[in-house]
Formats: structure tokens, sequence, C-alpha cells
């Protein structure tokens, strides 16, 4: 069964009632998320992994409540928001195997969803969420993104695999994390491998460059290329990139039906 996968950035920007009329200075990710939407039609589940989950540096975490909730409060708008099921039985199959396999994975009571969760579902049609936390080490994410993909395999689930991520926050002098000129190199380097599902490469990058770009996406783009394994090679594309606010934001698919 071919899986489906995308990278998708979580700036509340997007949010109509929160960008405002800055929104139009994102517009091509915008309509490179509105297409992946489109590309990806209803997605019964969607395991969803953000660098903003409250979590551990050195363990994992799902979310385990039945129902999930979150809005945009701390943005200064709660008319936004989302509630969506939680798939507790992937969950409680991701837990047997994490324990299995040695994989340091923690169920969490916290229903509470982060804007990296949902800028995303925002955008895309999903019936049930699985979320993720990230983890300090990035090999890590290669064994956690295996394990989901040995999860909805077992279960028999078409699953599609949302990593939530921006690239560098230092591209202009006006960034939110300061300017650093290897910033631009990051995103060069990471959108090149991003466009052809080249996630091996993602692993091999210079420390120094990870280190100067300021990046917060990296981890959850390792682990969608671990989860996917062969079917990054199913038509990936990106479908935009862009960086007006000094923060890069790709959207890129992996194992849907590109359309024009």
């Amino acid at each position: 069964m071919t899986m489906a996968g995308c990278v998708c950035p979580h700036p509340p920007l997007l949010i109509p009632e929160i960008g405002g009329a800055e929104r139009d200075r994102v517009q091509a990710t915008v309509d490179g998320l509105e297409r992946l939407a489109d590309e990806l039609g209803e997605i019964d589940c969607a395991v969803v992994i953000s660098p903003h989950t409250r979590g551990r540096w050195d363990a994992f975490t799902v979310k385990s409540p039945p129902r999930l909730y979150g809005d945009f409060s701390m943005f200064g708008c709660r008319r936004a928001g989302l509630e969506i099921a939680n798939d507790t039985e992937f969950v409680d199959s991701l837990v047997e195997l994490a324990l299995a396999e040695g994989v340091a994975l923690d169920p969490s009571d916290d229903d509470e969803l982060d804007h990296g969760v949902l800028v995303p579902l925002s955008f895309l049609a999903a019936r049930r969420l699985v979320s993720l936390s990230i983890v300090d080490r990035h090999a890590d994410h290669v064994a956690m993104g295996t394990l989901v993909r040995r999860c909805a395999d077992q279960l028999g689930r078409a699953v599609t695999f949302v990593a939530s991520g921006d690239l560098s926050h230092r591209l202009i002098p006006t960034a939110p994390a300061g300017y650093d000129q290897r910033g631009a190199e990051f995103d060069h380097q990471v959108v090149e491998h991003l466009a052809v599902g080249d996630f091996p490469a993602l692993s091999h990058l210079e420390p120094d460059l990870l280190r100067r770009a300021g990046e917060c996406g990296l981890r959850s783009f390792i682990a969608l290329g671990a989860f996917l394994g062969d079917d990054a090679q199913v038509n990936p594309h990106l479908l935009s990139y862009e960086g007006p606010f000094g923060v890069g934001y790709a959207v890129a698919a992996y194992g849907t039906p590109q359309k024009p």
C-alpha cells in the first residue's frame, strides 16, 4: 500500500483571522497548501509531528485523549480553532510497538493542540489525528518514522504523515531569529532535497549549517522520510517555497497524484 506524506509550514499568519492583509505576502504558501489539500482529499488518519507539541527532549510523546482541541488564543484569536477525534487505536498500537522496539514514546493525557498541528489541519481535511512531538537527536526521528509506517501497515491503514515545520528563521536582517548568511544556504539545500524526495540527504547536512540556520522543521522532515521509505519517490513534488518575513516556508507532497 502506497502511503502519502507532506511537508507543511505552520505560521499562524496563514489563518485569515490572524494574518489579515499580511496574508497576501504568503499567497504562494496559501496556494501551495490549498493545492496539497486538493491532492490529498479527505484524510482518514493524519499523523502530524510538530516541533511545537509539548514533550521531552529524550522521548517522543503521543497524545492519548479521545478528542483533541486547539485554538489560536495565544496569537490573539479564539475564533479560529479545531476539535478532532484522536485515533486511539493507532495510538495504542504505536505505543505497544515502541515498547517492543525500544523506542522512547510516552502517551500524554494533554488534549491541547499547538499551532504546528492547527495550521496544517486548517487546510487539510482529516477525520482523525495522531499527534507526535519531536526529540533532540535527529537520528531518533528515523526510528519514529519507521515505527509509524510499521503501525500503519499492521493496521492496514492508509495514513497521511504530515511533517509540520518551517525552514531557516534567519533569512533576512529583520527575521525573528536575526540574520545569518547561511540561512538561505540551508533553505536552498533542504528544498532541493525535498523536491526530489531525497530524505536521506537531510541527515547528512553540515552541522555548522544546521546550527546557524535556526530551523525548526528538519526533525519532522527526517521522520517523514523514514515513514515514506520508497514511497518518497512516488511523485515527489514541491508545491511552493518562499520566505518574505525571513522564515522559510515549504510545501511538498509525496505519494499523491499531482494535479495541473
